[in-house]
């Protein structure tokens, strides 16, 4: 199976990217080097060498390189199959293992998918949103600086979540990232109207009350 036919997901653990495909194989190169150390040294060493072999063996495969995937360009790098991903991961640290093997088997049966998908609407919910805002300001005459922006999505998180700030998508639930897109959506139809920053907030946080019974709950993002 190529690389290439395959979905490159970016999960977040402890502030780092960390990058899968969508059949769960990982890309250790940039792993290793965030966490200080060596991919080609941990392939090399005699424990990892008797894992790979038996590990070849059981999936029922002569060659031991089918466990290894090399890609150049923006996702370059040496990328490991699920199962020796885990083995590598635990190397870095039982933390890291732990997460990286939940992160797997939430995309080999689906689950990360769909959370990528949800991740993906709520990133374009925003750009709508942002194309809304500019339009209707440049209707009115004025220029749209970066923090017109900021400021709404700090008002999508203040209706939402009780801050008025920026938060961590990568780090919400899929429940989380559906409403954010909803809301978005919400806004951007309140822009159409004319409505200005307060009274939209007024009715974003009248849709949102509507929306979620209890409201979401979050801390500091």
């Amino acid at each position: 199976m190529s690389l290439r036919k395959t979905t490159i997901i970016s999960l977040n653990y402890q502030g780092q990217s960390v990058h899968f495909d969508s059949g769960g194989w990982i890309n250790a190169t940039e792993i290793a080097r965030q966490h200080g150390k060596r991919l080609d040294l941990w392939l090399r060493n005699n424990e990892t060498q008797e894992y790979m072999a038996a590990l070849a063996r059981r999936l029922n495969t002569a060659n031991q390189r089918d466990l290894i995937r090399t890609t150049r360009g923006r996702s370059g790098g040496t990328w490991l199959h699920p199962k020796l991903a885990v083995k590598f991961a635990r190397w870095l640290s039982v933390d890291f293992e732990i997460w990286c093997d939940e992160q797997i088997d939430k995309l080999i049966h689906g689950e990360q998918n769909d959370w990528q998908h949800l991740r993906d609407s709520a990133a374009i919910g925003y750009q709508g949103m942002c194309d809304a805002l500019n339009l209707t300001r440049t209707a009115q005459g004025k220029a749209s600086k970066p923090h017109h922006y900021m400021n709404e999505a700090r008002l999508i998180n203040g209706v939402l979540f009780g801050q008025f700030k920026g938060a961590d998508r990568d780090s919400m639930t899929p429940g989380e990232l559906r409403v954010i897109a909803m809301v978005e959506q919400r806004n951007t139809f309140l822009m159409g109207q004319g409505l200005d920053y307060h009274q939209r907030k007024q009715a974003l946080t009248a849709y949102v009350s509507g929306l979620l019974q209890p409201r979401i709950a979050r801390g500091s993002a």
